[in-house]
């Protein structure tokens, strides 16, 4: 009984932390972010493909090969340059604990993450009705819950590059891993090396793309599903360290600047 009751505080303090965190980036850019750029992703690709059938391939092969990393470290980014101009006082005055209130922030990354690619698969699916598609629904209800979970990771670590570092290091980072990944591992045996390979790997079964955006030849080995559940699982197992190994540094850190005030 006692284990049931600090779980469910705990889940209390959580969902108090995320509404926190949505608070402080209310009527914020980082508010409109992932909306805005799942729809200009979709506006673009809708333009860009005049109308044909190939709209929901570029749709979603420019999306998880470009914007979305992009985005997600912009939105990093900018739930952090909010407490930074604060000299994080709404942190270092609360009772929380700093590495709770670093989960909230995850969770509330995650919530925009998770936004993006639903709306994605809504403009795709809504389009494909309009101009014919490829990509059956179920598979784009499954890709855009595969991309979320498999970019996870990239959440805590440009988390905290944006505290250590700030905007340039977050963005720069974000383009490396992706562009070096897409280009040197993407369709590579070696692709589970790098966690920035995985949904460009795992979308080929299950969205029938390659890396590059051509569409996955029948009988090719890049159709195999056999790879979705090892990149779920290293994708967990990297969100799993990285949010571990961020949280408490990020915790000595503002444990540090209360020792330093108080001196």
């Amino acid at each position: 009984m006692e284990d049931k009751a600090v779980k469910e505080v705990e889940m209390i303090n959580m969902k108090a932390l995320f509404r926190s965190e949505r608070l402080k980036m209310r009527h914020s850019f980082g508010s409109y972010l992932p909306p805005l750029a799942a729809l200009l992703q979709v506006a673009v690709s809708l333009f860009m493909s005049m109308g044909t059938a190939y709209y929901s391939v570029n749709a979603w092969n420019w999306w998880y090969t470009m914007l979305l990393p992009g985005m997600l470290a912009i939105l990093c980014y900018l739930c952090i340059i909010k407490e930074k101009r604060q000299h994080y006082a709404n942190m270092l005055t609360t009772q929380v604990w700093p590495g709770r209130c670093w989960a909230g922030k995850i969770l509330y990354c995650a919530s925009g993450l998770l936004c993006a690619n639903l709306l994605i698969f809504a403009g795709t699916a809504l389009g494909g009705l309009i101009v014919g598609s490829s990509i059956p629904t179920g598979s784009g209800f499954a890709a855009a819950l595969l991309l979320t979970v498999c970019s996870l990771w990239e959440i805590p670590l440009y988390l905290i590059l944006s505290v250590r570092f700030g905007m340039f290091a977050t963005v720069f980072t974000c383009m490396v891993l992706t562009v070096g990944s897409l280009i040197a591992l993407g369709a590579s045996r070696l692709w589970w090396i790098c966690p920035a390979s995985i949904p460009f790997r795992l979308m080929c079964p299950v969205l029938q793309i390659m890396p590059n955006g051509l569409l996955v030849e029948a009988g090719s080995r890049y159709m195999h599903a056999d790879v979705i559940l090892p990149g779920v699982t290293l994708s967990v197992i990297w969100f799993g360290v990285l949010a571990v190994v961020t949280a408490r540094w990020f915790g000595r850190m503002m444990d540090g600047k209360v020792k330093g005030a108080e001196k």
